[in-house]
């Protein structure tokens, strides 16, 4: 079973004056990463306004981020969607691409039992070869996976981790803890240190698209028991989070990468651009925090 370790960016969708993905900006902000010394890329995720792209579109991206990659770096796809059917289509097309594995938020909207998302991810992984990563994600999803129901998932060999973007150290500890195998995914950034305290190895993040290599830092700094230093650079990442939450996280990393000169364009509609001020104040913070 492959376990997955390191930093993880969960990859925005660039897009172009037409508000058409724009390979080129696809590819630069893929370089800008593994330059920066990434492990992998999270494709089709929230960050990535997953939700607002046609299917086609997803798939779109995906195709040109494994171009990019090159075989570089593993590559997680988000396939996640409302139905099986489209999820296993998803998946399939992700498997035909090379990927490393194939994630999934659970199907939300519809009050589903959780037999029916047990079912779900049993599906996607009796469906395809490469591994499935389940993901935890409650304040968006409003599905709370409580640690028997993750048990269960895990039942399943082919179900290989979870990507845990909850505030619940508690869980997360507990199931680190009873699954030393698996691969667990800290999807908090901001907590990205403190997951490593109790032992995670893996984030996936979305202001590792333009600030990766404080992560990677941080990485090493844990492994050399330089806990203080460690700190330190976290906090520097939370000051620029705190300052990305306060204008729109996903609007806010796209905004960042402009500022470093990686234009991605602007989200989707019904997201709105951000005022001159607003990108005046993410200047000034990501400045402060050497960002810039």
């Amino acid at each position: 079973m492959k376990k997955f370790k390191g930093i993880f960016p969960a990859l925005v969708t660039p897009f172009d004056k037409e508000g058409e993905i724009s390979p080129e900006a696809v590819e630069k902000l893929v370089e800008n990463c593994l330059e920066k010394g990434v492990s992998g890329f999270y494709v089709g995720g929230s960050t990535g306004e997953s939700y607002l792209l046609s299917v086609e579109e997803r798939r779109r991206m995906l195709e040109l981020v494994m171009k990019a990659v090159g075989g570089r770096a593993d590559v997680i796809a988000n396939i996640g969607v409302f139905s099986t059917k489209q999820g296993i289509e998803l998946a399939k097309h992700a498997e035909s691409l090379g990927v490393s594995a194939v994630s999934s938020v659970p199907p939300f909207y519809f009050p589903f039992s959780m037999e029916e998302y047990v079912r779900y991810y049993n599906d996607l992984a009796d469906s395809v070869d490469v591994p499935v990563i389940i993901y935890n994600i409650p304040a968006m999803s409003g599905i709370t996976f409580r640690t028997e129901d993750i048990q269960r998932f895990f039942s399943n060999e082919k179900i290989i981790g979870m990507k845990h973007t909850s505030y619940d150290l508690f869980q997360l500890e507990r199931v680190l803890k009873k699954y030393p195998d698996k691969s667990i995914f800290c999807g908090h950034d901001e907590l990205f240190l403190s997951a490593s305290v109790i032992g995670v190895q893996a984030g996936i993040g979305s202001s590792f698209n333009f600030m990766a290599e404080k992560f990677v830092k941080i990485r090493k700094l844990v492994t050399e028991n330089r806990w203080q230093e460690a700190a330190v650079i976290q906090g520097e990442a939370n000051a620029v989070i705190e300052a990305l939450t306060k204008v729109g996280v996903f609007k806010g990393v796209k905004a960042a990468l402009k500022l470093q000169g990686i234009d991605c364009g602007e989200c989707r509609r019904p997201f709105v651009p951000l005022e001159e001020g607003q990108v005046q104040y993410l200047k000034e913070v990501l400045e402060k925090n050497h960002c810039l």
